[in-house]
């Protein structure tokens, strides 16, 4: 039996300025490189991405791996539509190129869309179904930000979504995926689909699995007998007409998916005013941070989350951090690779007069002017070890601990959510004993850190990833914010 493999993620913020292009899917900050055929065995060892998880079965069970194309860009911009519809080509020529397999498993965010096209997963998939026909089976691994449409469902056999936010279980889902596959290529029935959208969009703060009403909202699905059902909640900052929440059931009669669907939607819809997080400005969040007095606080910039297309060098809580003089608070991390080559290049002891952050977007805060003490540098090459980024080679580029006002921040070549205490480490900092550990994060951080807090405070300082729904000008949404 042969299996084909291909992996295309990209989550696009359309509120975010620029274009993505070709380039920036090669070497994303904190993930594998881009890779081919058998070297992605080689880039994805060791690393929690679904098609390592799926690699592993197919090893486990005796099966021909035949893996394509495997690539993933930062959230950023739309993607440029022929740097996309080259890469399509690309995994649409190897699979006819490797013709005839058994099966196609698909490692896909679920939330690009491109300069053309508000539904790019949907039209790879309908490329790919076209090529292969109706017989093959198709089984696709999503992120939980899944913007899903209905051509993705029928174009793929079935779906599986991360069942966790933070992103816990990458591999696990993409494990989950090949052996459904395996199944399907074996000869099992194919199942009956149900699809189907909550009214809603959802703000990131409010998409974490372990708070409620999405753990209860997600062990309801879990718990229904009869029927498979992917919950997807959706990318809030893409204004496409498929943004938000949604279901697929999977189950063996079209009747029974029908009415777990229907019964899961009505859930949802009678949970959405339970959906809330609360909010605190810098200023605020600092200030009970240094009240606690147990450590470490966590401090979340939520607005300015790398994994969500913020710019990563905003400098609203830095600026907060310094004004309230918060001794031994440390910031993760500005990108700012003009001031961390500065820093490696002047060596630790040295004082810079340099601005740090800031140079995205003047409206997301000037950068914070020094002097800065270089406290530690590294050339930002380090194993991952938080369960986000566990195994995987990441390389930031050089990076740098400066200090100033006892306050400390950590500035990089590359952007990344800090959700990896790895980088901590690399510049001799234990971040379990911080006072204040503040991170440019929306979700994913707790994975890392929330076992350790004393106290998690969610701050809302400029940036793009708002959470604000109401007031970003959508104008393809079909869907309205949440009401709380």
């Amino acid at each position: 039996m042969r299996i084909a493999l291909a992996g295309l993620q990209h989550e696009t913020n359309t509120f975010a300025p620029g274009v993505t292009e070709a380039e920036d899917f090669l070497a994303p900050g904190g993930w594998p490189k881009q890779s081919r055929g058998e070297e992605i065995r080689t880039a994805l060892a060791g690393s929690s991405v679904p098609m390592a998880g799926a690699l592993g079965v197919l090893d486990d069970a005796a099966v021909t791996a035949v893996p394509l194309l495997w690539t993933i860009a930062l959230p950023s911009a739309r993607v440029r539509h022929a740097a996309f519809e080259a890469l399509a080509d690309e995994i649409a020529a190897g699979l006819q190129q490797q013709m005839p397999v058994d099966g196609l498993f698909l490692e896909l965010h679920g939330a690009m869309a491109t300069t053309e096209d508000d539904d790019a997963e949907g039209a790879l998939l309908e490329r790919l179904r076209a090529l292969v026909g109706p017989e093959l089976p198709i089984v696709v691994a999503l992120d939980l930000h899944t913007n899903l449409s209905a051509r993705m469902v029928s174009a793929a056999d079935q779906m599986f979504a991360y069942l966790t936010y933070p992103h816990i279980d990458m591999a696990d889902t993409g494990a989950r995926a090949m052996k459904r596959l395996l199944d399907l290529a074996k000869g099992a029935p194919r199942p009956a689909k149900a699809f189907r959208q909550m009214p809603y969009l959802l703000p990131l703060v409010a998409q974490g699995t372990g708070s409620s009403p999405v753990k209860e909202l997600y062990r309801a699905a879990a718990d229904r007998s009869g029927a498979e059902t992917m919950i997807t909640l959706g990318f809030p900052l893409s204004d496409v007409p498929d943004a938000g929440p949604a279901l697929a059931v999977y189950a063996d009669t079209q009747d029974a998916a029908d009415a777990a669907a229907d019964e899961s939607l009505l859930q949802w819809i009678e949970a959405e005013s339970h959906f809330q997080a609360r909010l605190f400005t810098a200023v605020e969040g600092v200030a009970l941070a240094m009240q606690n007095g147990k450590h470490p606080v966590v401090i979340a910039d939520v607005q300015d989350n790398p994994g969500g297309g913020g710019s990563n060098d905003t400098t609203g809580l830095l600026h907060a951090l310094i004004e309230a003089k918060a001794e031994g608070a440390l910031l993760v991390h500005i990108a700012d690779g003009e001031a961390a080559k500065a820093a490696v290049d002047a060596g630790v002891g040295a004082v810079l007069d340099i601005g740090v952050g800031g140079r995205t977007d003047p409206q997301t805060g000037a950068p914070v002017p020094g002097p800065w003490r270089v406290m530690a540098v590294g050339d930002g090459r380090f194993t991952g070890v938080g369960p986000m980024y566990a195994g995987a080679s990441i390389e930031m580029g050089p990076v740098a601990l400066l200090e100033q006002k006892g306050v400390r921040v950590i500035v990089a070549g590359k952007r990344m959510q800090a959700s990896e205490p790895a980088l901590i480490h690399h510049l001799g900092l234990d971040p379990e004993e911080l006072p204040i550990l503040c991170v440019k994060s929306s979700v994913h951080f707790r994975g890392a850190y929330e076992k350790m807090a004393s106290e998690i405070i969610l701050v809302a300082a400029p940036g793009r990833v708002t959470m604000d729904l109401a007031s970003l000008n959508y104008t393809r949404s079909r869907r309205r914010p949440a009401s709380a």
